[in-house]
Order: structure tokens, then sequence, then C-alpha cells
């Protein structure tokens, strides 16, 4: 083949994956529409700290100090939406509610990254100090067994500040065997900043309307 030839072989390559690419998209887009669609395995409350420790595939702990008193914290965590003003990403929105304040055990909420999304159900639930969810369903079938969340408020030995330790733990549906939990120092920083930000005094933009 000539230059030419072997020039036009990757342009044309190099298109059919583009175009694959963007399909792809469109679809993961689509299918995120529907936070409930593929049930998955829901975590006992009274196995949660088992799951935390051992149980689930993959778990991380990332823990911050704030300003805000514990019931301004769990306001943030139960009223409003802090994954919307970050970019890609909505929510938490909640579907029901259980109790007068609006969120309580048995409480529902959907989270979206835009081409993925998820279903959670509160199972633990303390005023100002615990919430609680297990994962209830994603919107793509076969790719997670199970999932769980926990934000724990409590005061800080220094007065007037709040402690808030935030875990996120998951299995894979397929390759829960491998050692996921390898990946908690990468994934660590990233939390971090997501729960700084649900923090912050002020938020980086306007959370945008759901569509």
């Amino acid at each position: 083949m000539t230059l030419v030839e072997w020039i036009l072989l990757v342009v044309g390559v190099l298109a059919v994956v583009g175009l694959a690419a963007l399909i792809a998209l469109a679809v993961a887009v689509g299918l995120a529409r529907r936070p409930d669609r593929a049930a998955v395995a829901v975590i006992d409350p009274d196995g949660l700290d088992e799951y935390f420790d051992r149980g689930a595939a993959f778990a991380a702990t990332v823990v911050e100090r704030t300003p805000l008193s514990a019931s301004e914290v769990f306001g943030r965590l139960s009223d409003r939406a802090y994954l919307s003003s970050l970019p890609f990403l909505q929510g938490p929105v909640w579907l029901d509610s259980t109790t007068s304040s609006g969120v309580g055990v048995g409480a529902r909420r959907t989270m979206s990254g835009t081409v993925y999304s998820v279903s959670e159900q509160v199972i633990c639930y303390e005023q100002d100090s615990q919430i609680a969810l297990t994962g209830t369903a994603v919107c793509i079938p076969a790719t997670i067994r199970c999932f769980a969340e926990r934000f724990t408020v409590a005061p800080a030995e220094r007065s007037g500040v709040t402690e808030v330790t935030w875990t996120v733990a998951g299995t894979p549906a397929w390759v829960g065997f491998l050692p996921w939990r390898w990946g908690a120092p990468l994934v660590s920083p990233v939390l971090a900043f997501v729960l700084r930000h649900m923090l912050r005094l002020g938020t980086f933009r306007v959370p945008r309307a759901a569509g």
C-alpha cells in the first residue's frame, strides 16, 4: 500500500471508531434517563458495617471538617441537589418522603452522571447524625451488583467545627473478585473534592434545573 492509501485507511478507521463512540455515548445518555431500570441487591441495615469493611469489592472513606452546624450539614444532605452544581452531574433528586422534614428511612432518591444513573433508598436515618443509603437500581443491567453509602456527622474536637465522614462502597456485577479496594487512594481525592464542594459556604454555580 502506498502512503496515501495508509493515510486514507487510518482516517477511515478513526472515522468508524469515532462514529461508534458517538452512538455508544448517545445510547448511554438515553439509558441514564431511567435510573430504576435494573434492580441491584439491597444491603441490609444490620449488615452495613460488614459490607463497608469487608463485603464490598470497593470501599473508600473521606473525612472533612466544616464550620457549618450539624443541622446545616444535614439540611444540605437532605434538601439540596448538591451534585447539580458540578459539571455533568445531577441530583440527588428525592422521589418521596416519609418524615415531616422530607427525608427518612424508606425515602428514595436518584442521581445521574449524564451517562450513568442510580437509584437509592435510605436504610438508616438519625437526624443531624447519620444517613445511610443502599442502592436499589441502576440504569444499565449487569453492571453493578450492589452499592451503598453513608454520611456520619459529629462535632469535632474544636468548638464550632463539625466533622463529616462519607463512605462509599460497591461491587461490580461480573468482576467483583478483582482487588478494587486497591483503587481507593485514587478515588478518595475525587470523593473528598465532592464532599468539600457540598460543604462549602458558597457553590460554584447555581444548580441546573431538572430537565
